[in-house]
């Protein structure tokens, strides 16, 4: 197998041992990658177990960590865990729930996002998006201080 790169007037010809590298290099880079997005996605899983935040469908998904569902109280618990103010003594509705974990998300990570939306079918829950390895470990730091 050769592959061909044509430069100006010359060609130079990789052989099938470089191109063997170059799979070799691309693989060990996805699997490092993939590595990190589950030790983080395992690191956030058991802290938020730790802090009795149930997120039960919680996954790595297409190289993202999938946080799912989280009932409201939960919600709640991450978002004064992340730095908001109390809601008061009573569990918000999912709506102001939605803007309290938001926000605080927001500035705990330095800026990163995570999408929350409200659930039509559950209203004691809240769907929470999916984050990148680099705002999971922003959020893990976040919530070991």
């Amino acid at each position: 197998m050769y592959c061909r790169d044509a430069v100006g007037d010359s060609a130079a010809a990789v052989s099938s041992s470089h191109a063997l590298l170059y799979a070799r290099q691309l693989a060990r880079l996805v699997r490092t990658g993939t590595k990190r997005t589950l030790k983080a996605a395992r690191a956030l899983r058991e802290i938020c177990e730790a802090y009795r935040i149930d997120l039960p469908e919680l996954r790595v998904r297409q190289g993202r960590i999938t946080l799912g569902a989280c009932r409201l109280a939960d919600a709640v618990r991450l978002a004064r865990l992340l730095g908001a103010s109390s809601p008061g003594p009573d569990t918000p509705d999912a709506s102001a729930v939605q803007v309290l974990l938001a926000q605080a998300f927001s500035a705990a990570t330095g800026g990163g996002a995570v999408d929350v939306s409200v659930r039509q079918d559950a209203p004691d829950a809240v769907e929470l998006g999916a984050i990148d390895a680099r705002t999971a470990r922003r959020l893990i730091g976040a919530l070991r201080f």
